[in-house]
């Protein structure tokens, strides 16, 4: 089982009730052991078709709900970001589980090219709920909402705009045009808070993102030929370049801002059989001998496991993908 495609797991999952209630249990292991697929979106005003692809060329199709005259801004925790420039709301759908969420009435505007956007969803244990982060790139300002609340955007500004945002072991960071590192802290005022961090080794960003691994947080830049990543050292609070570091993982970007660290021996197929994928569009081997693929939206099948609602609705999502 473990070495099917997310298609074929759907469809093992499918045949009967015992084949189904041995998928549900093992989801978790399955999810986690499969490698990041491509993922793109047609193009069509009325509601859009999702194709999902792994390594094999195999495409999971499906159709995404609320996506009628609204544009694709980004990936956050599995769920796609469609944005409705009339009614100035957000729809979340995850194509996998078709869990949605609604945030209506932003306030500020929001530009529709990729790299100009940012939002990821996050826990908050304070607000008793999740929680939408959104900025726009070259914005100062930061807002952030519960689902559903109708008017209930909060936000911070920043001292100069912000460049990228990223959720790392509980806490929120942004990074900001002159490469100041500060923690958005959510409640119970919100507050930018920020953070002294040495040797901050670039006197640019325009390339710079945010990506973790479970262990590390690290900026990375993967303009032109050369690639660059350094990690932040929370205990000396300085930045350290990571080659060996990261020389370990699977580096993926993509031009929603949808980024990865991950370690390729997680998977159940080699890096080898993965790397050649020609829907990448680039390929970096640098000095370090990093393994980067670049391409526009990747989607990470372990992010489907994030449930927004309470225990046993995600198995009843996957039930239903099982049943159609």
């Amino acid at each position: 089982m473990m070495h099917l495609g997310l298609v074929d797991f759907i469809a093992f999952g499918s045949v009967c009730k015992s084949w189904r209630s041995f998928a549900v249990r093992n989801w978790n292991k399955f999810m986690v052991s499969k490698q990041p697929m491509h993922l793109s979106i047609s193009s069509r005003l009325n509601e859009k078709e999702c194709y999902l692809e792994d390594y094999q060329r195999r495409k999971l199709k499906t159709t995404i709900p609320h996506s009628n005259g609204r544009i694709c801004v980004g990936i956050t925790c599995g769920y796609l970001i469609f944005f409705g420039r009339e009614a100035c709301d957000f729809w979340l759908v995850n194509p996998v589980t078709r869990k949605e969420l609604h945030f209506l009435d932003f306030p500020f505007g929001v530009t529709p090219f990729p790299k100009r956007f940012r939002g990821i969803l996050v826990y908050s244990p304070s607000m008793s709920g999740w929680v939408f982060v959104v900025i726009t790139v070259l914005d100062n300002k930061i807002a952030f909402s519960l689902p559903g609340e109708r008017s209930r955007w909060y936000h911070v500004t920043s001292p100069c705009d912000v460049h990228d945002l990223h959720f790392f072991k509980g806490k929120i960071y942004t990074m900001d045009w002159f490469n100041n590192l500060c923690e958005l802290r959510l409640h119970p005022v919100p507050t930018l808070a920020p953070l002294e961090v040495k040797k901050f080794p670039w006197k640019h960003n325009y390339a710079l993102d945010f990506v973790s691994s479970h262990e590390n947080l690290y900026v990375v830049d993967a303009f032109g030929d050369e690639f660059l990543a350094f990690e932040v050292d929370f205990g000396e609070m300085k930045w350290v370049k990571s080659d060996r570091a990261i020389g370990e993982y699977a580096v993926f970007l993509s031009t929603f801002k949808c980024c990865a660290a991950i370690r390729p021996d997680t998977w159940v197929h080699p890096w080898a059989r993965y790397e050649r994928l020609n829907f990448s569009d680039g390929y970096y081997e640098s000095r370090i001998r990093v393994k980067c693929l670049n391409t526009n939206m990747w989607y990470f099948p372990h992010n489907c496991l994030i449930d927004t609602d309470s225990a046993g609705k995600k198995t009843d999502a996957l039930l239903n993908i099982m049943e159609d």
